[in-house]
């Protein structure tokens, strides 16, 4: 069994980051869970999720 984290806002998922000008960035996020990006880090996924004001979900996978 392994665990993969996810950050959700609302009810929207993080599915990447993307670096524009000046060092600013911008998250694309996604409506399913199925287009969602996955972290096997719980760490960088507490740091996104601080960035966008959501929240990490641990999900148990068999």
């Amino acid at each position: 069994m392994e665990n993969v984290y996810v950050v959700k806002l609302g009810n929207l998922y993080f599915k990447k980051k993307e670096s524009i000008l000046f060092g600013k960035y911008r998250y694309t996020m996604a409506d399913n869970l199925g287009d969602a990006s996955f972290c096997k880090d719980f760490d960088y996924a507490k740091k996104r999720a601080e960035e966008i004001g959501g929240n990490v979900y641990k999900i148990n996978l068999e």
